[in-house]
């Protein structure tokens, strides 16, 4: 066996652990918004990514689109999977340019990791499940912009509600 499948198989061999964990439901601190994201990437040499989601902030849901690319990566994938937003003082920090560094390996199915922060402070911690194939060790710069208002209003609450 050639020295490039040997550290391939190793690093496949490596990462299956980390699906397991991945599995598992994002858990955020109650003052973190959430999101949940959907998006596909293609890449040759260069990568590009497009997708949507919402953002739960407090009582509302927020629709957002992202676009973005970096380099270098080879392949395709789908990814779909949620993070949680950190230092979000108002929703509209949530719009900006976020920086990510890392990389990814996925092989019919796989999981990332995603930490990623724009220039208002805000952090975003996203864990995915991908599905395609493909091989980066990418610097990223993802465009994150919320759609329009909340698509859902504040849910009542039992101490609101007057019973007659």
């Amino acid at each position: 066996m050639n020295l490039s499948r040997t550290i391939g198989l190793c690093f496949l061999m490596g990462s299956l652990p980390l699906y397991d964990k991945a599995q598992a439901q994002t858990h955020c601190a109650p003052t973190d918004a959430v999101m949940d994201i959907s998006a596909r990437q293609i890449s040759a040499g260069v990568g590009y990514l497009w997708g949507h989601g919402t953002l739960s902030a407090g009582e509302h849901v927020y629709a957002f689109t992202v676009r973005g690319g970096g380099m270098p990566s080879i392949g395709s994938i789908s990814l779909s999977g949620r993070g949680c937003v950190h230092n979000l003082g108002r929703v509209q920090d949530f719009n900006g340019t976020y920086w990510t560094l890392g990389g990814t390996l996925t092989v019919h199915h796989g999981t990332t990791g995603i930490v990623m922060e724009n220039a208002r402070g805000v952090d975003i911690d996203l864990h995915a499940r991908t599905r395609g194939a493909q091989l980066s060790g990418q610097i990223s710069r993802l465009s994150f912009r919320l759609v329009n208002r909340p698509l859902q209003p504040a849910a009542p609450t039992v101490d609101k509600i007057h019973l007659n």
